[in-house]
């Protein structure tokens, strides 16, 4: 019988709880919880007498007196800026810095959930300071690349200065870190980084530098590159680098680099400290103490030094350095020819940054910030000339957190001006803070404080009025702990009632009647919220960049993008909740298929492509290599025999191939489970069938000439038949008119002879 009773209690507990529905009266003992409620616009009542009502109100009840008197109301502005720096486009003085982006700083409160918006603008400055550093590998190989340089010197300035008249170059060279076994310092003139020349204007001294850099040489292929830049950025006050200025690093080289780890090699183990380590004849006198950089420290410094690093690299080494890249903010990669145009590429890469914005800014967990037209993505931003950008921010904070004075960066790529935002988040009234409310008060016994008409207890005293001890077991006032007045059980039925409060609410629950089950909000393969958010008052709040019931729909793009492809959706689809809605095909009564829309007859061919860099490396590389190059780790790699390819999935998977410069193909299937791409690839290399081209001719040929012949035979027996009638009718005519249709110059061909011996007897 008794375990009767207790099913049904338990059924009626959650029957209660499934009925919950967050509002603002569920903020019923702090104002501060009320105000900061991001679900709905809340206010609340101070009024220090008992009220008809709960104190948390939606706004409308702002109007209604006899809830609380408009003196009590508490109703912070949704939003208040209090400071704004928003000095006026400039392109500079010598002594007065440009400007280029603005507002300069904002400083505003906010409450949760209410959107906040503003004006960004970015004009690029006339004549603004440029430096260019010159990051040579001068390893024995890149002779025909640096000739290529010391000839162009003089032509890039001239060009340069067509959009800027201050200009600076410096040059620094870098081959390799000089000890075993990657080179023989006995033997090997091998130096990681040294600088040849500080950033100057003097363009006779660059042009002689140029001509004067010592040939180097080493035993491995991967170079010092990484360490050299390293130095190149952190060494600012050594090289010349100017605070207010455009840096372009143009790091040219015909080989692949070095990075974290490799150090350990020559015995450099200590990790790379990203300081500068020049000593006074610009040589990186600690190459073999500190391991190279890692790509994300260079990528670190880079940002922070606001950097635009061109990798100028030969063919060979283009997959490298398109992944690097990426890794890389505000860089690039250009193919280095021998017959290239240095002037071009620089040229090119600097109208390039000043012509395009991309907006970088912190990613704060509990901060949403969104931009029109969204110039945090590469390529959307293009200004025009001697015209201003302005993008349309929106920020919005999501929620409370323990720490509410926030502070957003926001910054053009590559460029050393920034925004400041300083955000302070309304999670407290005035009412309740340190040092307000009236002390002792006599509503609370004269032993709390009143305040936003609440008492405030002081220790060893609790109720609404502070009429309790520390020891008392009074049970007065149970309605009180009831979140409705018809409900059957106080406090939700998980937490004991003394005097008219909820205390020791059963683990796991909360809310001033132990309403709230903090485990109770939905899950994504079993994790709460996906996560992404915290569960609070019964409902998931969610990280800044994702939304939804569960916190499991992003807000950006990126899960609708196929592994090793740069389109949303392929270019079919729309992006929604992080999934792809296929877009229908024109001219045809079909849809696009595919997790990604990518299903379709016209679509394999593009898709092969994207696909097979990566299998290339793979067939030849370490698949752990290819996927750090590639920038993705969830790829799976099955290797199957050309003679036992009997894979579950080799029907249904996509075939591909890619083409080798030897005239051999990769052969390849790919399919998806779920988002994540599968790849069958043949072990051996294959030949495609090579059609012969004198088959095809000789065909066309015969061809040609069996329809010239069949054409002159139907022709000759057409003629044939055509005159037969003709003749026929002429004859018939002939004959009507009593003409005797023969011709009189006509002999025939046979004689009679008799023999007169022949006896007939």
């Amino acid at each position: 019988m008794s375990k009767i009773i207790s099913v049904l209690i338990l059924y009626v507990i959650l029957q209660i709880s499934e009925g919950i529905n967050i509002t603002c009266d569920s903020f019923e003992n702090s104002c501060g919880k009320c105000i900061g409620f991001a679900g709905a616009r809340c206010i609340w009542c101070s009024a220090p007498q008992d009220i008809s009502e709960k104190r948390c109100q939606t706004e409308d009840y702002k109007y209604n007196t006899k809830w609380c008197k408009k003196e009590y109301i508490v109703n912070p502005e949704p939003i208040n800026e209090i400071m704004k720096q928003n000095d006026e486009f400039s392109p500079g003085t010598p002594t007065i810095k440009p400007v280029q982006f603005r507002p300069q700083h904002l400083k505003i409160k906010m409450r949760p959930g209410v959107p906040f918006s503003f004006d960004m603008s970015y004009k690029p400055a006339k004549h603004f300071p440029l430096d260019v550093y010159y990051l040579m590998d001068h390893s024995y190989t890149m002779r025909p690349q640096t000739k290529i340089l010391q000839q162009q010197g003089r032509q890039l300035l001239m060009e340069l200065e067509k959009f800027t008249n201050n200009v600076q170059f410096g040059v620094g060279s870098f081959v390799e870190k000089p000890a075993f076994p990657f080179a023989n310092p006995n033997i090997h003139i091998a130096y990681s980084f040294k600088n040849h020349l500080k950033l100057t204007k003097n363009m006779s001294m660059f042009e002689e530098v140029l001509m004067k850099i010592p040939e180097g040489s080493n035993y491995d292929d991967p170079e010092a590159g990484l360490d050299a830049l390293m130095q190149v950025m952190k060494c600012e006050k050594e090289l010349g680098w100017r605070p207010v200025a455009r840096r372009i690093i143009v790091l040219c080289t015909d080989n692949t680099y070095h990075s974290a780890g490799d150090g350990k090699m020559v015995g450099a183990a200590i990790p790379n400290d990203m300081k500068c380590h020049l000593d006074s004849n610009g040589h990186y006198d600690s190459d073999l103490k500190y391991d190279y950089p890692s790509v994300t420290q260079i990528n670190r410094v880079a940002s922070k030094g606001a950097f635009l690093i061109i990798f100028a690299a030969v063919n060979t080494v283009k997959k490298e350095y398109e992944a690097l890249k990426k890794s890389i903010q505000g860089s690039n990669y250009v193919e280095f020819k021998e017959k290239s145009n240095i002037v071009d590429i620089i040229k090119k890469e600097y109208l390039k940054s000043v012509e395009h914005t991309q907006i970088n800014y912190d990613r704060l967990k509990n901060v949403e910030l969104t931009l029109d037209p969204d110039c945090s993505k590469e390529g959307i931003c293009r200004i025009k000339h001697n015209e201003s950008l302005t993008m349309r921010a929106t920020l919005e904070v999501k929620n409370c957190s323990p720490n509410n004075t926030l502070i957003m960066q926001v910054n053009p790529i590559n460029l050393k001006e920034s925004l400041t935002i300083e955000i302070g988040v309304v999670c407290e009234c005035d009412c309740e803070k340190h040092g307000s409310g009236e002390m002792n008060s006599k509503r609370c016994n004269s032993a709390g404080t009143l305040q936003c008409g609440l008492c405030n207890c002081y220790d060893g005293r609790y109720g609404d009025k502070c009429q309790c001890f520390g020891n008392s077991t009074s049970n007065t006032d149970l309605d009180k702990c009831k979140l409705n007045v018809s409900d059957v059980y106080m406090c939700s039925g998980r937490g004991v009632c003394r005097c008219g409060e909820c205390t020791k609410c059963v683990k796991g629950f909360s809310g001033d009647f132990c309403q709230f089950d903090d485990k109770a909000c939905e899950r994504v393969n079993g994790k709460l919220c996906a996560d992404r958010g915290v569960c609070r008052l019964g409902r998931c709040e969610c990280d800044a960049h994702w939304t939804g019931n569960d916190c499991s729909c992003p807000e950006d793009d990126s899960d609708c993008i196929a592994p090793y492809s740069k389109e949303v959706c392929s270019g079919n689809g729309k992006c929604h909740c992080g999934e792809c809605s296929c877009n229908k095909m024109e001219g045809k009564d079909d849809i696009y298929g595919g997790t990604f829309c990518d299903h379709c007859d016209d679509c394999t061919e593009k898709r092969c492509q994207e696909l097979g860099e990566y299998i290339h490396c793979v067939m030849f590389n370490n698949k752990t290599y290819c996927d750090q190059i590639f920038h993705e780790t969830e790829t799976v790699i099955d290797m199957v025999s050309k003679t036992d390819n009997k894979s579950e999935n080799w029907n249904v998977a996509q075939e591909c191939n890619k083409a080798l410069d030897n005239g051999t193909v990769i052969l390849f299937r790919h399919y998806y489970e779920g988002k994540k791409i599968h790849f069958l690839v043949q072990k051996e290399l294959d030949v495609l069938p090579v059609a012969n081209i004198w088959v095809a001719v000789g065909s066309s040929i015969g061809a040609v000439l069996l329809i010239g012949l069949l054409t002159g035979v139907i022709w000759k027996i057409l003629i044939d038949i055509h005159d037969k009638k003709e003749y026929a009718k002429f004859a018939s005519e002939a004959q009507a008119q009593g003409f005797v249709v023969s011709n009189p110059w006509y002999r025939s061909p046979a004689n009679n002879f008799s023999n007169p011996a022949f006896n007939n007897n």
